[in-house]
C-alpha cells in the first residue's frame, strides 16, 4: 500500500516523496515542479521514453494520479512561492472541482503513442478499461464527449500500433457513442462556472462574459480580413495562443502540464511587445471563438465561417484550429490585458 503512495521521480537526482502519508510534507517550488512533472510524464516532452516501474502505476486519471495531484497540490509552501506561482496553484486546485476526472483520456494528448513500450501491456489495458468506465459514468453525470474530443481519441486509437481486447471494445464503445450537440464547455454539468475559472485566471481578472463579446467584437469588426495565418494541421498538444506567438517570445515555465508547462501570462508579458499587430489581430479572432463556442453556444459550423470568414485558413487550417481551441478552453483569454492597451486593431 505505502508504494502506491510512492512518487518514484524519473530521474535518479529527483526526491522521493510521499503524497500520501501523514504529515503531509512542505514541498518547495522546486520539488512540487519535478514531483507534478513526474506525475504527468504523459503530457512531458521527453519524458515518455524514461522506463520506471513505478511509473506504470500512474495513468492519467486513475485513482493513483488523483490522489497524488491532490496530495501534492496540498502539499506545496505557498508562503515561499512568488504572487504569480499562488496564483497558478490555487488555480489547479479549483480544477479539481470539475469534472474532467470523468475525461481520463486527454483529448489533446496522445496518451496511448507516449505509453505504448513504455508502461506495461497490461496497465495499459487497465487504463483503456477506466477510460470506458469513466466515460459510462460520466454520461449518467452529462459529461458527454464533444463530437471533436469522440474523434480525437478515435484517431489515437486507430492509428496506434498497441492492439488489444480492451482497445478494441474502446473503438467498439466510441464508434457508437452519442457526442453531446456543442463542442464547448458551457454543455458540461458546470461548464459555464468551469469556463469562467479559466477565463479569470488566464486574463487575470474578472470578466463579464456579455461586456467581452462587444468588446471583442468591435476590435474585430475593424479588422480588414481575411489575415494571413500559418497553423499546422498537427496533434493539438500546444495551445494555440503559444504556437502563434512562438516567433516572438521565449517560454517561460509554468506550473500546468496542460500547457505543456508552459506560463502563458508569463510568456506573454515578457515578450507582448514584439508581438506585431498581425498577430495580435489573429489572437482576438481566436479569442472571439473561444468565447464563442465555450460559453455562447455556437456551432461548429459557426466557429467554422467566423475562422475562415476572419482568417485565411482551408478547411483543414480551420478545423485544426478550432479543434486546439476546442480542446484548451480559455489560454488564449491570456491576451485580453494587451489587447484592451492596444488603442487600435
Amino acid at each position: 500500500m505505502l508504494k502506491r503512495c510512492m512518487l518514484l521521480f524519473t530521474f535518479s537526482s529527483l526526491l522521493l516523496l510521499n503524497v500520501c502519508s501523514e504529515p503531509r510534507q512542505s514541498l518547495s517550488y522546486d520539488e512540487f515542479f519535478k514531483s507534478t512533472q513526474a506525475l504527468n510524464w504523459f503530457a512531458v516532452s521527453g519524458m515518455a521514453r524514461v522506463q520506471n516501474e513505478d511509473l506504470t502505476k500512474t495513468m492519467p486519471f486513475d485513482e493513483h494520479y488523483l490522489k497524488s495531484r491532490h496530495g501534492l497540490l496540498h502539499s506545496v509552501n505557498m508562503a515561499g512561492l512568488s504572487e504569480e506561482q499562488r496564483e497558478s496553484i490555487n488555480y489547479l486546485k479549483i480544477q479539481e472541482r470539475y469534472p474532467e476526472r470523468f475525461f481520463a483520456w486527454p483529448s489533446h494528448i496522445d496518451v496511448i503513442k507516449h505509453a505504448y513500450k513504455v508502461v506495461s501491456d497490461e496497465s495499459l489495458d487497465d487504463w483503456l478499461k477506466l477510460v470506458l468506465a469513466r466515460l459510462k459514468e460520466g454520461r449518467k453525470s452529462n459529461v458527454i464527449l464533444s463530437r471533436l474530443e469522440r474523434m480525437q481519441l478515435l484517431d489515437y486509437l486507430t492509428g496506434s500500433k498497441f492492439d488489444s481486447a480492451e482497445k478494441q471494445a474502446l473503438v467498439h464503445y466510441l464508434s457508437e457513442y452519442k457526442a453531446r450537440s456543442g463542442i464547448g464547455l458551457y454543455q458540461l454539468t458546470n461548464g459555464k462556472e468551469w469556463y469562467q475559472s479559466k477565463l479569470n485566471y488566464y486574463s487575470g481578472q474578472t470578466h463579464d462574459p456579455y461586456e467581452l463579446t462587444t468588446f471583442l467584437s468591435a476590435r474585430i469588426t475593424a479588422v480588414d480580413g481575411p489575415i494571413e495565418i500559418s497553423i499546422k494541421d498537427t496533434e493539438p498538444s500546444l495551445p494555440a495562443i503559444l504556437e502563434i506567438t512562438a516567433t516572438y517570445c521565449d517560454a517561460k515555465p509554468g506550473l500546468n502540464w496542460r500547457d505543456s508547462y508552459v506560463d502563458i501570462k508569463t510568456t506573454l508579458a515578457n515578450c507582448y511587445e514584439h508581438i506585431p499587430l498581425s498577430e495580435w489581430k489573429v489572437l482576438t479572432v481566436v479569442a472571439e471563438v473561444d468565447l464563442g463556442i465555450h460559453l455562447y453556444a455556437w456551432s461548429q459550423g459557426q466557429a467554422m465561417h467566423r475562422l475562415q470568414s476572419r482568417l485565411a485558413l482551408n478547411d483543414a487550417q480551420a478545423h485544426a484550429l478550432l479543434k486546439n481551441i476546442a480542446f484548451h478552453p480559455a489560454s488564449n483569454m491570456a491576451i485580453l490585458p494587451y489587447i484592451e492597451a492596444l488603442s487600435t486593431i
